[in-house]
This record gives structure tokens, sequence and C-alpha cells, in this order.
């Protein structure tokens, strides 16, 4: 997945690691609740998220996940390499049997950035397992596509 921002990659990056605006993101997308801490790790940063989420399952998904669920994510952002800003996070799906890893990188494009995120689910469920992990894959980029697109509405409302 990809989004183009109107802003440069400092400014993005500088929401992204913000634990502030990253918790107001996510109640106003819907989630629960969210709990987020952020630490300068060197040159990078490294944040840690726990937000609390419900969501509609179809009934093979619900037979093993419940609808309400705790989300434990791990992220963590490498130094600036020539204006380029990349890293890697984990989320765990607490008690459940998935979860969730993914790569990324926020690069400068033309007069703002773009930020680009490839996510991989697995689940350890025998036999429907790989069901299980297209549903998750298809709830997370899904939730993605709804962050992107906050981003890019703040941004449009904070030039």
């Amino acid at each position: 997945m990809e989004q183009k921002y109107s802003a440069p990659v400092d400014k993005v990056f500088a929401l992204l690691t913000d634990p502030k605006w990253l918790e107001a993101r996510c109640l106003a997308l819907g989630e629960l609740s969210a709990s987020i801490k952020a630490k300068k790790a060197g040159k990078g940063v490294s944040i840690s998220m726990k937000r609390r989420v419900k969501r509609e399952l179809p009934a093979l998904v619900a037979k093993v996940m419940p609808s309400e669920a705790d989300l434990v994510f791990e992220e963590s952002w490498g130094p600036d390499e020539d204006g380029v800003r990349s890293g890697s996070l984990t989320m765990d799906a607490v008690g459940q049997p998935v979860k969730m890893t993914a790569e990324f990188e926020l690069a400068p494009s033309g007069k703002g950035s773009l930020y680009r995120i490839t996510h991989v689910c697995k689940c350890s469920v025998p036999l429907i397992g790989g069901a299980v992990a297209k549903f998750a894959q298809g709830q997370v980029e899904e939730g993605c596509a709804s962050e992107f697109a906050y981003l890019v509405d703040y941004l449009k409302k904070h030039k």
C-alpha cells in the first residue's frame, strides 16, 4: 500500500511518531481506546501502542476470534538516511492466533512525501488459518487506508 502526502517527510514523520496525535487518530477512527508511548532510540524512534478495537466478524472468523480485541503494536523507525525514513512493526492480537508484521518507508516525493507499507498477516489455527489470515489482512489494510485518509485530511486542515 502507498499514500502520497502534501507535506515533507519531516512533518509527516513528526505526526506519525507523536503519541498524542496517534491517540487522537485512533479514537477519531472509532477505536475503543488507545495508549501510545514513543521513545527516541539513537537517531530513530520506537513506538509502543495498545489499542482496543471492535470489528464485525464473519462466522468462520468469529469461531476463533472475539469481535472485541486488544492489539499491541511495536514499531521501530530508523534514522534519517538521505531524507528517507524506514522501519518495521509487529502487531499481536492479544490472546488470539493472529500476528501481523510490516515493513514501511517514508520518502521525499516532489514537494511532499510518499509512504509505502507492506503488511503480512499469519494465523496459527490449523485448517482455517489461511482464511482467518486473509480476513485479518483485509482488516489491516482497510484500517491502514483509513489512517492514510485521516492524515491526508489532517494535513489539508493544518497547512
